[in-house]
């Protein structure tokens, strides 16, 4: 039985919970008031105006001073003026508790907030959706997800607390919270081990960009990517990586079914709001087995003081939700190899948002400059080191200079090794250093040690789990290629280059069926995506199928690999003068770029020592292709070429 409502208002000064409704729908509303005051809480809602109109002018200080503002949203009250005001309110002091009481969605302006779904509730205290709202109001009136009373099926009081987080959540809101904000300096305590693969998982979705200014979109989705790299540095704990999470950019979905989809527990979800000098973060993190809020909070700061908070956030974090955090005496840093200097930071942030657009030389030529200017405002910043040098190996291998290739690679090794020697911890600068040695300087051996590296430091982050895993592939160590990119592909379960990778990787190693059915979820996710059907035709030539492999190569959206694929199965199939054009084509449009690819080619066709030739040309000309080189299939004519393992033992292949 629902307990009546009070009739008598409180003081002021003790009221907790203010409530917001249509007056249409004050019976509703009368019995979800009850059930708070039955936990504990001291309500304010505007039946408390009948007695007596001397409590009229007293509604804007019961707002004012209320812990908490509790909307009920519907399809009439989003249309009130009064409701939106109130709502208003508790939005921007960081005190809102929303409510859908019909299922109906909050009005524009509020939907950054996840409502608690109140549609299919049948009056039970102890349901989960009642369940939550009286923890969000508990978390906000004492920093305790506990009510003051805890309430049982029958409307009476139970004595029993019950703890509101499991163990993945704890440790995703803190470290969550000193990332969001870029104030770390927290290490994530070891608190997973024992807990299962779901429990210890959680996705963060893309921030929420509420400032006026559209272009500010990078800072927020900055905040979300400072916030991952964070997380995935503490062990035990899965953080979905950011191509999978994006997929749900702006959307209101179920978050249960974002949940399942992503395959994690928890979801950690905000909004920034950027104007001049001044940010507000407000994040709140879901239960993806509830659907409902176990922890939120906003924060609004100045940015030029943004990581001197540091101490007092953290510690109010704690505090809230009742463990201890492990520092690791770095004040200030936002993560291994961070900064803490605003203006480093946000050019740190437009690089990356310029280099992730991936669009043309002009973008990452201009991320280029972006990372330059972040290490000029500080040049110990070891995260803007490696991306620095990400980029300058792009740039080296995708676009024409007037300085000599192996004087832009030297120069992009100097900035990963400037990057490690700056942060030692950083995933990120060992992932570049990897990168570079392998790609840029053909050196299997060194780029083994830096991936090594990477890897021990970012086991829970996506990307560094997809380069490892190819890396470990290209270089010979086949079974830790497939563990990686398994790994990763949890981690990633909707990025098409994942599946992509996972593709070539199981052709590399003979498994045709699997890479089939890699390559198969990587168009699901993605048909336009280049390089898919390259394999495929690959795979089909090999097989015999010289038809389908035709076909394959005709849809392969890379030029290069499609002139390849075609120059040597169009002479299988009877266009020996085909073959020759296209030959002749990938010659005349990429010269030496293509040296790799035309080895392919002769490899197929029986000329065995002009394709030795090729690849020797290739190793000199310091042609990225021949990373493929040690189980490439379309060169499986050449490995007992003595010339072939001695160009191997060159590149530090294990052979």
């Amino acid at each position: 039985m629902v307990a009546s409502v009070s009739t008598f208002p409180p003081g002021i000064s003790e009221i907790q919970v203010f409530v917001s409704y249509s007056r249409e729908e004050r019976d509703q509303a009368k019995g979800i008031i009850a059930l708070i005051e039955e936990a504990g809480f001291r309500v304010w809602w505007d039946g408390l105006l009948e007695a007596g109109s001397v409590f009229t002018s007293s509604t804007e200080e019961a707002l004012e001073g209320a812990d908490a503002v509790v909307v009920l949203w519907s399809a009439r009250s989003a249309g009130s003026h009064w409701v939106r005001d109130e709502a208003s309110s508790g939005r921007d002091s960081g005190r809102l508790v929303p409510i859908s009481i019909d299922g109906t969605l909050p009005p524009l302006g509020f939907r950054q907030f996840q409502s608690i779904d109140m549609s299919g509730w049948k009056g039970d205290a102890c349901a989960p959706e009642f369940r939550a709202i009286v923890a969000a109001i508990a978390k906000l009136v004492s920093g305790d997800a506990v009510p003051p009373r805890e309430m049982a099926p029958s409307g009476s009081v139970s004595k029993q607390r019950v703890p509101r987080f499991g163990k993945g959540a704890i440790i995703g809101a803190v470290a969550g919270l000193a990332a969001l904000l870029g104030v770390g300096g927290l290490l994530i305590p070891d608190m997973l081990s024992g807990t299962s693969d779901s429990d210890g998982s959680i996705a963060i979705m893309p921030f929420a960009n509420l400032s006026e200014d559209a272009d500010q979109a990078y800072f927020s989705d900055g905040l979300s990517e400072e916030l991952r790299a964070v997380l995935s540095n503490g062990e035990g704990l899965r953080v979905v990586a950011q191509t999978s999470s994006n997929q749900f950019r702006g959307e209101l979905g179920d978050p249960k079914s974002i949940a399942d989809a992503l395959g994690v527990r928890y979801i950690l979800e905000g909004s920034v709001r950027r104007a001049g000098d001044t940010v507000r973060v407000s994040a709140q993190l879901i239960d993806g087995d509830t659907g409902f809020d176990s922890w939120s909070e906003t924060y609004e700061r100045n940015l030029s003081d943004i990581f001197a908070v540091q101490t007092d956030i953290a510690g109010k974090v704690a505090s809230a939700l009742t463990i201890q955090l492990a520092q690791d005496g770095n004040a200030g840093k936002a993560r291994p190899g961070g900064t803490s200097d605003p203006a480093a930071y946000d050019a740190y942030l437009r690089g990356v948002s310029l280099y992730e657009l991936a669009i043309d030389e002009a973008s990452d030529r201009a991320a280029e400059s972006q990372f330059k200017a972040a290490i000029a405002a500080d040049p110990d910043y070891g995260a803007a080191w490696a991306a620095l040098s990400r980029v300058q190996t792009t740039i080296a291998n995708s676009y024409a200079s007037d300085r000599p290739l192996s004087e832009l690679y030297d120069t992009a090794v100097a900035s990963a090794r400037k990057a490690v020697a700056l942060s030692p911890n950083l995933a990120q600068a060992h992932a570049a250093l990897g990168y570079v040695l392998l790609n840029g300087r053909l050196d299997a051996r060194g780029a083994e040690a830096a991936y090594r590296q990477s890897y021990s430091f970012g086991a829970g982050n996506g990307d560094i789990l997809h380069g490892y895993a190819t890396a470990m592939t290209r270089i010979g160590n086949s079974a830790e290629g497939k563990k990686a990119i398994e790994a990763a592909v949890k981690l990633d379960p909707l990025n098409p280059a994942t599946f992509r990778t996972r593709g070539v990787i199981l052709f590399a190693g003979g498994d045709y069926a699997g890479a089939k059915a890699a390559i198969g979820k990587a168009l699901e996710l993605n048909p336009e995506m280049s390089g898919v059907h390259k394999v495929l035709g690959q795979m089909a030539y090999l097989e015999g199928d010289f038809k389908l492999a035709k076909a394959e190569f005709e849809l392969e959206g890379s030029t290069l690999s499609r002139l390849q694929g075609l120059a040597m199965t169009l002479p299988k199939l009877g266009n020996a003068a085909g073959g020759v054009s296209a030959m002749a084509k990938l010659k005349k449009d990429f010269g030496d770029n293509g040296l790799y690819q035309q080895a392919q080619v002769l490899a197929q066709t029986g000329k065995q020592a002009e394709a030795m030739a090729a690849l020797e040309r290739a190793y000199a000309a310091g042609d990225s292709g021949l990373v493929q080189a040690l189980n490439d299939p379309l060169l499986a004519p050449l490995t007992d070429s003595a010339r072939f393992k001695t160009l191997l033992g060159r590149m530090g292949f294990r052979t």
